[in-house]
């Protein structure tokens, strides 16, 4: 694979309430009879809460922005809920005429900085507005998932929806600094609401290369093959983008090597990059993604040049 970068296309303005920081997450959708990409995204206020907000983009050209919302299209949980202080977007599938977002929403802690679980919210109108399906996470803590599950990709694969997740087990400590031990589990459904969780770890990180959390798959089938990019957190390096394929969707094959994008010699995406999402439109495929500081100075997109 070789990415051909097209740039940044959206970074907080502080022009609004709720856009003072962040535009983390970004995923596409594309609206064929209106040619246009709305990426949802999460973007926090002065408070650093996060919000679900999105821009329109020319289908026909990802850097032009033709659109964006005046208000969030998703605002945070209530008090104690596992969102209410913030909610980010993870992915989203199409299903019986709707379009389901999954999340990733947060709270914050004492003993730990925060708590993160995966939600999921819908919409009747391509994502003009939402509800939340659940106001409780979809993936619950377990005697094998006990701290954290979250950040979903999903697809619907002979008959069943597949879910692929980070999960963790602990906090660890990396250069004095409290971290979650990132894996990639794996989940299955009949109705893309009710999930059951199987006790599998698809991707571990690789200790021996300073990787310490491997984290937001994007998971897509082609060919007969799944396939996988994601994120891998190193010391020192912080967050870069690897790749993996598998035959079945629970054994995974590491191919970071092939996955054909890495930080730039300078700028907003120069010191990281990190949660990939892939869309293909117009038979072009296509990579939206954040750079440095998690999505700190918003998100770009990379084309794949075959």
């Amino acid at each position: 694979m070789n990415w051909e970068k097209l740039g940044l296309i959206w970074a907080p303005k502080a022009d609004k309430w709720w856009n003072y920081k962040y535009g983390q997450l970004p995923v596409p959708l594309f609206i064929e009879e209106e040619n246009i990409v709305r990426v949802f995204f999460g973007s926090a206020d002065t408070e650093i809460f996060c919000r679900i907000c999105y821009i329109d983009l020319n289908a026909d050209d990802l850097t032009q922005i033709v659109g964006e919302s005046k208000e969030p299209v998703l605002d945070i949980g209530a008090l104690g809920t596992f969102d209410d202080s913030g909610v980010v977007p993870s992915c989203l599938i199409k299903k019986d005429g709707n379009l389901y977002v999954y999340t990733v929403g947060y709270q914050r802690c004492g003993r730990v900085p925060y708590m993160l679980f995966a939600g999921l919210i819908e919409s009747d109108d391509n994502g003009l507005s939402f509800k939340r399906t659940s106001v409780a996470p979809i993936l619950p803590r377990n005697n094998f998932r006990p701290t954290s599950q979250g950040a979903p990709t999903v697809i619907f694969h002979n008959g069943i929806y597949k879910m692929w997740h980070w999960f963790s087990t602990k906090w660890i400590t990396v250069e004095d600094k409290p971290f979650l031990d990132y894996k990639i589990g794996y989940a299955e459904s009949s109705d893309a609401i009710n999930w059951k969780m199987h006790d599998i770890t698809c991707l571990a990180p690789d200790e021996t290369k300073g990787e310490f959390a491997v984290a937001r798959p994007c998971v897509i089938f082609e060919d007969g093959i799944f396939k996988m990019w994601y994120s891998i957190r190193i010391v020192k390096k912080m967050y870069r983008i690897g790749y993996a394929e598998s035959n079945d969707g629970l054994v995974w094959t590491r191919k970071d090597t092939e996955v054909g994008i890495d930080v730039s010699a300078e700028g907003w995406d120069s010191e990281m990059i990190c949660y990939p999402s892939i869309i293909d439109i117009k038979g072009q495929r296509y990579m939206f993604y954040n750079g440095n500081s998690n999505g700190a100075t918003g998100f770009g997109v990379a084309k794949l040049i075959k």
